[in-house]
């Protein structure tokens, strides 16, 4: 991959002459192409995490793209961009059932991913104004439906009766949700709280099951000493003995410097008298 700078506005743009393969590789991925990712055309995110959760690591390049769709306000070739999610959804729900999902795991994870998908674009101008994405929903392809806000919830209600059976599913709704889906909670004037609630109560659902979080890292109060014992730890036994034995041999040095002094001067005194 090339890059040109408009001396003008000092913005790069990319040129294409590169393969398929070696943009999706991310080969030349220093640090003054990095800028670069986020004017790929294509809004195509290729990297993937490594979550303990498939379904989730399965999404992260969707849910990348749901948070970059939501602040692009146009867009020319939706029509391609519709394909190439569509088709990814695809590929996803063939890889996640590799791991051995039973299908009732695997339809509400499909039927979720295509309604915060969905949900996501239809918000926007280019999204909602007579695209191919109004005209069939991914839900609309995957499920024959075209609006899953409700059943969204419903699904979810339904799944946290059994967490640990459908903890992954319940997981990745929850990130959803953590990520703005609002569903049929959207036009509620109170949807925050609604939703907030809802997120609360499906956090105190998975968080045993993930063997529970720490209210805080260390007890303030464990390593706090009393005033007596901070003395103790600071202050060794012997020390004050050692302060008293050093105070008596200056006090004797001195003693018998100033008596050494006395005596001498009486010598001196004495030798004086008895010298005819």
């Amino acid at each position: 991959m090339t890059t040109e700078v408009d001396r003008n506005t000092g913005h790069a743009s990319a040129s294409r002459v590169s393969s398929r393969l070696e943009i999706a590789g991310k080969y030349d991925l220093t640090y003054k192409n990095v800028y670069q990712l986020d004017q790929d055309q294509d809004l195509d995110f290729v990297l993937r995490g490594h979550s303990i959760n498939p379904l989730v690591d399965a999404a992260q390049s969707l849910l990348g793209l749901v948070i970059r769709l939501r602040r692009l306000h146009q867009l020319e070739d939706v029509a391609s961009l519709y394909e190439r999610v569509r088709d990814q959804i695809t590929s996803i729900s063939e890889e996640v059932r590799q791991h051995g999902y039973d299908s009732a795991t695997l339809l509400a994870y499909r039927y979720a991913l295509c309604t915060f998908i969905d949900e996501a674009v239809m918000a926007t101008p280019w999204g909602s104004q007579g695209s191919m994405w109004s005209q069939r929903s991914l839900l609309s392809y995957h499920h024959n439906e075209t609006w899953g806000g409700e059943k969204f919830f419903t699904v979810l209600a339904r799944m946290q009766l059994d967490p640990e059976k459908y903890r992954h599913v319940l997981e990745f709704k929850y990130l959803c949700l953590c990520l703005g889906f609002k569903g049929k909670y959207g036009r509620q004037h109170d949807q925050n709280e609604t939703l907030n609630a809802i997120i609360a109560k499906l956090h105190r659902v998975l968080s045993p099951l993930r063997g529970g979080t720490a209210k805080r890292l260390t007890d303030a109060h464990a390593n706090v000493a009393h005033q007596r014992q901070r003395l103790g730890r600071t202050i060794p036994l012997w020390a004050p003995w050692a302060l008293a034995l050093l105070v008596l041999a200056g006090a004797y040095t001195f003693f018998e410097v100033k008596l050494s002094r006395s005596t001498d001067q009486v010598l001196n005194s004495l030798d004086s008298v008895l010298t005819p």
